[in-house]
């Protein structure tokens, strides 16, 4: 991808943001792990929309030839996904599990609102 467009930098923006103040609230409460399993969730989540972006700019530019890569890094991506929480949790308590998936998730809800507003109103700049 040779530029970003503007919602996606509003995406990363909004998500960081929610996650960040939630990770303080829970950093408050003396629930570290849980608190950086969620900006990881939502760090995660940006990293994977952004590399799915990345895969079909790639293969509408390759055509058919980029497939065989087009699948093997779905995998690569989803086991890196799955993965994380276990490296970073690890044996730690469930609401570290659980607030990585709400990071990952709060991502992608901020992005299904951002990119509905762009197709709503049609306009590239949802901020505006």
């Amino acid at each position: 991808m040779e530029y970003i467009r503007p919602y996606r930098r509003i995406v990363a923006f909004r998500s960081l943001a929610v996650a960040a103040v939630a990770a303080a609230v829970l950093a408050l409460m003396r629930q570290y792990i849980p608190a950086v399993a969620l900006i990881a969730g939502a760090m995660i989540c940006l990293a994977s929309m952004l590399s799915i972006a990345g895969s079909f700019d790639r293969l509408m530019k390759a055509g058919k030839g980029y497939m065989p890569f087009l699948s093997l890094e779905t995998i690569v991506r989803v086991l890196l996904a799955g993965g994380a929480p276990f490296i970073i949790v690890g044996r730690g308590p469930w609401l570290g599990y659980f607030t990585y998936l709400a990071g990952f998730v709060a991502t992608l809800a901020v992005a299904i609102l951002v990119y509905r507003q762009q197709v709503v109103y049609g306009r590239d700049d949802p901020a505006a």
